[in-house]
């Protein structure tokens, strides 16, 4: 181990001394997706905060039998005025948020009573109010039930500014549920009442004493609870677009950053086939090999600081990268997820399949000229394969490479996904695999 341990060393200071060598295979996967993840992503946070809506209320409705549908949206979007109070709806339920809060449409809203439309809609265009809810003055007798006069199509106005079309959008989506509510609560108004005079024609006793009832004043059905909006489905569920959404700066750094990180640990695995050809023309590898040190303890050692550096380079474009991210997203963000155990040991596999492959090629290539020619065409077809060029081909054909496998895992654990033993497994694996195949055709060379 003594022997391994000092031509890792010697490989390691061999690495670390080129700075050029350490510039490219450190900054290049790091720029790379920081100028892709600033590109698609942008910066700053990605929440989008929708409280407080400026609104004008304009409610010109005149009532009919009774009833002002109009004031439906009034009481709505304002609170009650002094001195009045809801109507008693025991089934009533107050939407609440994630952390337990009610929220309602005060909460969502800042809404004006106007009287002018004009107004209201001149106040819109000056920016003043994101939108206008303007209630017509027939709305309620178009729209309520009575003897021998059908229920007719009523509308509402909504006059919204152009500038604020998400804001615009949700009072639009809220005013379109509120109608949905009234129309439902005319409905069942006119089926009530059509029932109970049905059942009076066909039940005599009922008829007379529903007849009775009615004039005498003691039927007074109360149908209010049917317009009330806590009871109409209209659900407030206030939440923040944030998060790892696919076009968000952290989820781009993470995508491409992954695949980027495993592309470039290919080349750093392929430096111990240069160090073993640079060491063949100085004549220290034929030293070593004519020294009492076995082959394998030599190839071992070699690749054992090629596969420390292949982990120090992911462990420190890991790191960078989460700095980016939680420079694009205004705060500390650890965008490879929580579990760092599972992160560990995806790095060490992905470092060690980066090496079997080299070893691979240090047994293969005859010259400096073939092993890098044969490293460069093969790293740029796994990436193809493995979707480090920005785009990706179909997963069949991605699975014949290493980088889509050590890529596929660092987006599962970023996501929260710890199911990940196939990929450990193929990336060990192939480092394996890759280790033996190489040292065999390495140790069978007489030419060294």
């Amino acid at each position: 181990m003594r022997k391994i341990w000092t031509i890792a060393q010697k490989e390691l200071y061999i690495i670390f001394r080129d700075r050029n060598l350490v510039l490219v295979m450190m900054a290049a996967p790091l720029t790379v997706a920081t100028l892709i993840g600033l590109a698609f992503g942008g910066g700053g946070g990605s929440d989008i905060s929708i409280r407080d809506i400026p609104v004008a209320i304009v409610n010109l409705d005149t009532g009919a039998n009774e009833q002002n549908y109009g004031a439906v949206y009034v009481n709505a979007f304002l609170p009650p005025e002094s001195g009045t109070s809801a109507p008693a709806c025991p089934t009533a339920a107050a939407t609440t948020t994630e952390d337990g809060s009610s929220a309602t449409l005060q909460d969502l809203t800042n809404a004006v009573l106007l009287d002018d439309a004009a107004a209201a809609r001149a106040a819109v265009d000056a920016g003043e109010y994101t939108a206008a809810i303007i209630i017509p003055a027939d709305f309620s007798a178009r729209i309520s039930y009575a003897q021998n006069k059908p229920i007719e199509a009523g509308s509402v106005e909504v006059y919204a500014n152009g500038g604020h079309a998400i804001t615009a959008g949700v009072i639009r989506s809220i005013t379109e549920s509120i109608g949905s509510q009234i129309a439902t609560g005319t409905i069942t108004v006119a089926a009530t009442i059509d029932s109970l005079i049905e059942r009076a024609r066909s039940h005599p006793a009922f008829g007379l004493a529903f007849l009775a009832a009615s004039q005498n004043g003691s039927f007074q059905p109360d149908f209010a609870c049917a317009f009330v909006p806590n009871l109409s489905g209209i659900g407030i569920e206030q939440q923040t677009v944030e998060g790892r959404s696919s076009t968000s700066p952290a989820a781009l750094l993470v995508f491409f950053g992954a695949s980027q990180a495993m592309f470039f640990s290919l080349f750093m695995g392929q430096e111990g086939v240069n160090s073993l050809f640079i060491e063949r023309r100085q004549g220290t590898l034929q030293r070593l090999i004519i020294s009492p040190t076995p082959r394998l303890y030599i190839l071992i050692g070699k690749l054992g600081g090629t596969f420390i550096a292949c982990t120090l380079q992911l462990v420190f474009l890991f790191i960078a990268l989460t700095l980016v991210g939680s420079i694009l997203n205004g705060g500390l963000l650890f965008i490879w997820g929580n579990n760092l155990p599972m992160i560990g040991l995806t790095i060490l596999g992905a470092a060690l399949a980066a090496t079997g492959l080299g070893t691979l090629m240090a047994g293969l290539a005859r010259t400096p000229e073939q092993g890098q020619i044969i490293s460069q065409l093969l790293n740029i077809g796994l990436a193809a394969l493995g979707g480090s060029f920005g785009f990706q081909l179909p997963e069949a054909a991605s699975r014949f490479s290493v980088i889509y496998w050590g890529a596929d895992a660092f987006r599962k654990l970023a996501a929260g996904q710890n199911d990940i033993t196939l990929n450990l497994i193929v990336l060990f694996a192939h480092g394996i695999i890759l280790f033996t195949v190489g040292f065999w055709f390495f140790n069978r060379r007489a030419d060294i």
